[in-house]
């Protein structure tokens, strides 16, 4: 291979290196908002959580409201079984009212026990879900803090990779019309332009390449694509 041929290499080689520090940065970007996306989801699953309490309250409470109502109109049964027994003339009159009075406060007592049970289980979801909010207000600070962090990052993140594309162009001048053209093609469509040889196989696909070009490739007598993945071959 001739001196030229060497130097295109070696700056194919340099190009690939610089473009392998960019994807990296690229996948850091990429990376980031993934680990937020985790603090997100466990807020939404908090809110998931309180909610379906939330609602569960709510039924009880009406629950508990339509026995108050039933309570309520026993109440002024009673009242008014209470007047009219005031006014019975026979005993057998008045120990009928008796019954249906006794009758109809059982059914308040009923009811009364009923809804003693049903806000003794709104009070524990009620206490579930002021647990459920600082558990909530927990992750949101977390997540805060999350966010500032990555912001820090990614401003560093982009700051960097920034000044690798700008030192791009220098990297790509003195480097021959078509050797570069295959470089970006390969880069474009597979994300690295290039790919050592290990053996007679190329690392980047796998794929077995001749003797010929595996000859060439060691020799570095010119620049050789895999046969599959069109990635320039080197000898590593």
């Amino acid at each position: 291979m001739t001196t030229e041929w060497h130097d295109v290499l070696d700056k194919l080689l340099a190009l690939m290196r610089l473009d392998l520090k960019i994807e990296r940065l690229e996948r850091d970007l990429e990376r980031a908002p993934a680990d937020l996306k985790q603090r997100e989801a466990a807020i939404a699953a908090i809110d998931d959580r309180g909610g379906k309490v939330s609602e569960r309250v709510k039924l009880l409470k009406a629950q508990i409201m339509l026995r108050e109502n039933e309570r309520n109109t026993h109440l002024k049964k009673i009242e008014k079984l209470k007047a009219q027994a005031s006014e019975v003339r026979s005993n057998k009159e008045f120990v009928a009212f008796r019954s249906e009075i006794s009758n109809t406060q059982s059914e308040v007592d009923r009811l009364d026990g009923e809804m003693l049970k049903i806000m003794e289980v709104v009070e524990l979801a009620e206490a579930k879900t002021l647990e459920y909010d600082a558990e909530r207000a927990r992750e949101v600070e977390l997540a805060d803090k999350a966010q500032a962090e990555i912001d820090d990052k990614l401003a560093d993140v982009r700051a960097m990779r920034e000044g690798l594309l700008k030192d791009r162009p220098a990297l790509r001048e003195g480097i021959p019309t078509e050797a570069l053209q295959a470089y970006e093609r390969a880069h474009e469509a597979r994300g690295r332009g290039m790919a050592a040889l290990e053996g007679a196989y190329c690392t980047g696909c796998g794929e077995l390449q001749t003797r010929n070009d595996v000859y060439l490739v060691q020799n570095r007598a010119r620049l050789v694509p895999c046969r599959a993945c069109n990635r320039i071959l080197f000898q590593s």
